[in-house]
């Protein structure tokens, strides 16, 4: 490892292909405002640390109002998100720039959105010193801030074993061998000496669970999770007083079903954070009552909080769309402390209304509530219903269409590496602004038919084509299958696709 550019962080294993939905600005406006606050005019964005720049090729091509900025000092991973920019033809500048750097390159413009998944928590302090000057100097006054990033207390059980796999691949490791081969040898030590019921563990149970759990975890995510030389989570507090000097204030969570008290702490708790009268108290009280583990913030640069009446008409103008295929039935809620079955008359009638897939404004949707619904009830269930992945926020209709060409270029991209790899299950929705989680063969269908026309029939032998030069089959109980069985199992499904999913795809602007 090349100390002089890396600073300790694991750069020989690509991050994974990832796309995020925090990280998507349409997104941010409905959480901010069912807080009362003034969300910023979004014409300028960046991501610092983009990975392999999944979300921000994404967002680049379908947020045609928006500038798209971004760094990666990944060299490798920088060249895979300008290629799916470059794709796209979408107009965006992502660099392998460290953050100094990055913010001594000429022509960067100020920001009102800057997002960080992670990386807050993978680099050194002097690291996130550069990260605190450049949001001082670059976000505009009012800009909004994404940052995510481990978190005390729901690190204390995995900081140990974090310490054991880094200090196992230490002194023991092959560099040779690669940090992910050196981490598997590490856990299967692991392994054993836990097998030895060690006092720890007796103390600790919990500890086991913990361990299971990160050996079904994907691998490529583990070296960049644990495995750079700094590792930090950190208390709320401690990030608030970082922040403070980029002139950052907390607004909110970013997390949907944060946004939903009920389910994550009981109404005696909940009651007892209400009275606290200091917020980042609160906040690092209510982190102990959910073991918060993971945090995903909105900070903005000066609150600006909204009269009850502009709250609401700016919250009736906020757009929203089926996020999934209509017909499907919902399933509960759930938080840390509880969950909530989702249905009654107010979820059908949203439900109805947006049963279309046509993007529809909450103001719609609140005509088309039950009598004697209270708005507050609507906006509610509308995070419910977004924690659950059932809606999502929709941009301005002329942003979407303006979007459109570049995103379906940029689908065509991922669709066609889709045929040669399985770590793209996504594409780029220009209503959305962001990513819908897609299957490979639905993929797959949708490349045929949008090359070449046809029907399921015609879909079907296609992707039958693709499984074949890649050497793979369709699976049925384990087993592969083979000739008419596994073409009449394709066509199959690419029926169920016309039936089903590519209605959905045409609300969200993909077909």
């Amino acid at each position: 490892m090349n100390e002089d550019w890396s600073a300790g962080y694991v750069v020989e294993t690509g991050y994974t292909y990832g796309a995020y939905p925090e990280l998507n600005p349409v997104r941010s406006a409905f959480p901010l405002l069912l807080k009362g606050l003034r969300p910023p005019k979004i014409e300028t964005a960046c991501e610092l640390g983009f990975g392999q720049g999944c979300s921000a090729a994404v967002h680049a091509a379908t947020q045609a109002d928006i500038d798209w900025w971004g760094c990666d000092f990944a060299p490798a991973q920088a060249v895979f998100a300008r290629d799916l920019v470059a794709a796209s033809g979408a107009k965006a500048h992502f660099t392998d720039d460290a953050f100094d750097e990055f913010a001594e390159r000429p022509g960067l413009p100020e920001f009102d959105f800057v997002a960080l998944h992670g990386v807050w928590s993978w680099v050194n302090d002097a690291a996130r010193e550069k990260i605190v000057a450049f949001l001082r100097r670059k976000l505009k006054p009012g800009g909004l801030v994404y940052i995510s990033y481990n978190t005390q207390p729901g690190w204390a059980m995995a900081g140990p074993l974090r310490h054991l796999m880094k200090r196992h691949a230490e002194t023991l490791g092959a560099p040779g061998l690669g940090p992910a081969a050196n981490l598997d040898a590490a856990l299967l030590t692991m392994q054993r000496f836990f097998a030895e019921d060690p006092v720890y563990s007796r103390l600790n149970p919990a500890v086991i669970d913990r361990l299971e759990g990160l050996l079904k975890q994907d691998r490529a995510y583990m070296v960049h999770e644990y495995m750079n030389r700094d590792w930090h989570p950190m208390w709320f507090a401690d990030v608030e007083a970082r922040l403070s000097g980029a002139k950052l204030s907390f607004a909110t969570s970013a997390y949907m079903p944060d946004q939903v008290e009920e389910l994550n702490v009981s109404p005696g708790m909940a009651g007892f954070l209400r009275e606290l009268p200091d917020p980042s108290l609160r906040e690092t009280f209510r982190d102990f009552a959910v073991q918060a583990q993971f945090r995903r913030d909105y900070w903005l640069r000066g609150l600006s909080p909204l009269a009850v009446a502009d709250q609401r008409r700016a919250l009736r103008d906020q757009r929203v769309v089926m996020a999934r295929p209509a017909g499907q039935p919902l399933e509960k809620a759930r938080g840390t402390f509880a969950e909530v079955a989702l249905g009654g008359p107010l979820y059908d009638a949203i439900l109805e209304t947006l049963g279309d897939g046509q993007p529809r404004p909450i103001g719609e949707l609140e005509a088309a509530a039950p009598a004697g619904t209270a708005f507050a009830q609507l906006t509610t269930a509308l995070a419910l219903l977004m924690a659950q992945g059932v809606v999502a926020s929709a941009q301005g209709a002329e942003s979407a269409a303006r979007g459109a060409g570049t995103a379906r270029a940029l689908n065509l991209e991922l669709a066609r590496r889709a045929a040669e790899a399985t770590n793209l299950g996504f594409l780029a929705s220009p209503v959305t602004g962001g990513a819908i989680t897609v299957q490979r063969f639905h993929q797959l269908f949708w490349l045929a038919r949008e090359r070449d026309g046809g029907g399921p029939a015609e879909w079907a032998a296609f992707a039958a084509r693709t499984l074949a030069e890649q050497g793979q089959a369709l699976l049925a109980g384990g087993a592969p299958l083979q000739g008419d069985a596994a073409q009449a199992a394709l066509q199959a499904q690419a029926v169920a696709f016309a039936d089903t999913v590519l209605p959905w795809w045409r609300g969200l602007g993909i077909a």
